[in-house]
């Protein structure tokens, strides 16, 4: 078997060998949407107090550059909140690694790896699943604690896998 990363066209069957390690990760939110409904209803309150007293000084146009302001935040957000859709799956058994990307649309891309070859190494932007013939970035969302965390487990559940489990 060479060293190298194959896609696959779905999830690998590891339904029937135990799972040495199973990470969801995700890009974080820092506002819930309740928040954020919050915040809209501030910025559309204080901007109706400002187009209000433009509009009592004759300056009509202010008003409509002001909704603009509310329309471009909202996009922004509903935007932002589109992206964090996204999310990678990474398991490893004793004959695989298997990791999925899920873009923000929803479409799923498959990469397995036999773990003999795999090799954790962590960089600026994430962590490294490093074999001879390529290499894949996991997280690189995450904060630069968080990815020595997840490099460290994933590093630890790689070795398991290449001892049999």
């Amino acid at each position: 078997m060479t060293p190298r990363w194959e896609r696959s066209p779905g999830p690998p069957p590891l339904a029937g060998k135990p799972l040495l390690f199973d990470a969801v990760l995700r890009p974080h939110r820092s506002w819930s949407a309740k928040a954020f409904k919050v915040m809209l209803i501030a910025v559309i309150a204080a901007n109706a107090l400002v187009a209000a007293f433009f509009v009592a000084q004759g300056a009509f146009p202010v008003a409509g550059f002001l909704a603009l302001d509310v329309v471009a935040i909202w996009l922004a957000f509903r935007w932002n909140y589109r992206a964090g859709h996204a999310a990678e799956y990474v398991q490893v058994a004793p004959g695989a690694v298997h990791v999925a990307a899920v873009d923000k649309d929803g479409a799923a891309a498959h990469w397995v790896l036999n773990p003999i070859w795999a090799r954790v190494a962590r960089d600026g932007r994430g962590v490294l699943v490093r074999a001879r013939g390529g290499q894949m970035r996991v997280g690189s969302f995450l904060s630069p604690r968080e990815c020595e965390g997840f490099a460290a487990a994933l590093d630890a559940a790689i070795y398991r896998a290449k001892r049999g489990g």
